[in-house]
C-alpha cells in the first residue's frame, strides 16, 4: 500500500488563510469578496489556474507585480499562522510504524508545498516524495499526478490510498484507479461522496478505514 496525501486542506490547514489573502489582495482591486468566496472560486485549482481566474474577473486585470505579491503575501501568512491539520501527525506515526510508504501530490507550486511541510514539521516524513501539478502534463482532476507519483515509487494503482479534500481531486484518483479517502471536516461531504471518495471527518478515523488494526 502506499498512501497519497493531498498537501493544502488535507496535511496543512492553509486553506482558509489562502482564503484570506486572496479576498483582501481582490478586495483592495476594486472587487469585494470573501474568504468563502474565493474558496469556492478557486479551491482545487493550481496557483497559475487561480491567476487567470484572477486576469479575467479583476477589474484591469492582475500584473505580473501583483502575482507576486499575492504569492509573497500569502507565504508571510504560512510563516505566521500555518499549522499541520488536526491529527495529521499522529496518523502519519500510525503509519509509519507499520512500515506503510506515504508521499505528497499537491496541485500547489512545488516550493509553496516545500514551504509548508516544513513550517508545519512535516518534511522530513516526506523528503523527496513530494509531487505537484508541475511535473505533469494536465493537473488534477486529470489523473497523470497521481500516477506519476505511484509510478515514480513503484506502485500499482490498484495498491494506492489518496486522501484528499477537494471533489476534482477525488475524481483525479478514481481515474488514476485509487481507492480515496474524503476528508470532509470543512468540506461538502456530499460533493466528496458523489466524486467517489469514502467520506471521514477526522485523521483518527484513517486508521480503521486503511483496515491497520
Amino acid at each position: 500500500m502506499l498512501v497519497i496525501f493531498d498537501c493544502d486542506g488535507v496535511l496543512v490547514d492553509s486553506e482558509p488563510l489562502v482564503n484570506r489573502v486572496e479576498a483582501e489582495f481582490v478586495s483592495a482591486r476594486g472587487w469585494s469578496a470573501t474568504p468563502s468566496e474565493m474558496g469556492a472560486l478557486f479551491k482545487g485549482h493550481t496557483f497559475e489556474q487561480t491567476v487567470q481566474m484572477l486576469e479575467v474577473r479583476l477589474p484591469g486585470g492582475i500584473s505580473k507585480v501583483g502575482v507576486y505579491e499575492l504569492a509573497m503575501a500569502i507565504a508571510q501568512a504560512f510563516q505566521k499562522e500555518l499549522a499541520a491539520v488536526s491529527g495529521v501527525h499522529a496518523l502519519i506515526a500510525a503509519l509509519r510504524e507499520r512500515a506503510i510508504p506515504i508521499c505528497v501530490a499537491s496541485q500547489s507550486a512545488l516550493p509553496r508545498v516545500r514551504l509548508s511541510l516544513q513550517i508545519c514539521g512535516l518534511d522530513a516524513f516526506f523528503g523527496d516524495r513530494v509531487f505537484t501539478a508541475s511535473m505533469v502534463a494536465r493537473p488534477k482532476p486529470a489523473p497523470d499526478l497521481f500516477l506519476h507519483a505511484a509510478r515514480t515509487l513503484g506502485m500499482p494503482p490498484a495498491a494506492c490510498v489518496v486522501i484528499e479534500d477537494s471533489p476534482s481531486g477525488v475524481r483525479a484518483a478514481v481515474a488514476a484507479g485509487m481507492k480515496v479517502l474524503g476528508y470532509a471536516a470543512a468540506e461538502n461531504e456530499a460533493l466528496l461522496r458523489e466524486a467517489g471518495a469514502t467520506t471521514f471527518t477526522q485523521m483518527s478515523d484513517v486508521p480503521g478505514l486503511l483496515d491497520l488494526s
